[in-house]
């Protein structure tokens, strides 16, 4: 994605990294040329009665995230498009946005192959195509993407539908996705080069280049990996405090249990 320079905007071009397809080198950013750490937060509706919510109350939390030296926010697939003001301020304050489609892999909440679905998602990505700081578009939450299967709706129609409306950016196929693009994407910036979009078979990998749950290095032994879900929604909870990414930096917590971080947690406590 190449964007013009502009007095309110802190991004000119970014590029997921991953010939054709994800490849096996890891899953990271680059941001006007330079590797980026992803460091940031799932941002889900901020009131359960949407009518109450007010505008500058996006900008607040925005700057918010920026002003605790986050650099990324996900845009959850089980919330909302949200409003312009919380794009804007992403835009204004250099926040990255990993901008999943509003689809979730639950009863309900998945996508059906209509017209009026493939309408929506051309709007959704149109509307808001303009704002240099979504760098990537995501098909769901939580759904892995299995060719032959009934999840390859993701790919054949929803990130298809994404990339006729815009090829400019990096997609990816859900969050987490373990292994990424098949076909369908340049290998090194993850943009659709017109191809069928096709994903891996799980089984073809033994590790994942995408992942729920702690940092991780992926198949690259020299870049970071990208969280999925930035923090929550594994086994190992949500990391509360600066305790409990301590506990994710030992070796030793790394080997398998119910929750190894909680029982880490609590023994560091009690040393202090």
């Amino acid at each position: 994605m190449t964007i013009d320079e502009s007095d309110n905007d802190a991004f000119r071009r970014a590029l997921l990294l991953g010939s054709e397809g994800s490849g096996s080198h890891g899953m990271y950013f680059r941001v006007n040329g330079a590797i980026l750490f992803a460091r940031g937060a799932n941002f889900i509706p901020m009131d359960q009665l949407e009518g109450r919510q007010r505008s500058d109350a996006h900008r607040i939390a925005v700057k918010s995230a920026a002003d605790a030296n986050m650099n990324m926010l996900r845009v959850w697939g089980g919330g909302m498009v949200l409003p312009d003001e919380f794009y804007d301020a992403c835009d204004e304050f250099g926040v990255l946005l990993y901008h999943d489609m509003m689809f979730v892999d639950e009863a309900g909440h998945g996508p059906v192959s209509t017209e009026s679905v493939e309408l929506e998602i051309r709007h959704f990505v149109r509307s808001l195509a303009s704002h240099p700081s979504i760098v990537m578009w995501n098909g769901c939450n939580e759904c892995q993407v299995v060719m032959d299967t009934p999840s390859e709706i993701y790919a054949s129609f929803v990130m298809t539908t994404v990339a006729e409306e815009d090829d400019t950016r990096s997609i990816w196929p859900s969050s987490p996705s373990k292994h990424g693009w098949k076909t369908g994407v340049n290998t090194l910036d993850s943009r659709p080069n017109g191809n069928r979009l096709t994903t891996w078979n799980p089984n073809d990998f033994d590790r994942d280049l995408e992942t729920h749950g702690p940092y991780m290095r992926s198949y690259s032994l020299d870049y970071p990996g990208v969280n999925g879900v930035f923090g929550g929604g594994s086994k190992y909870g949500q990391l509360q405090s600066l305790f409990s990414i301590v506990c994710l930096l030992l070796a030793e917590m790394f080997v398998p249990s119910d929750i190894p971080y909680v029982k880490c947690h609590m023994r560091i406590r009690l040393l202090l």
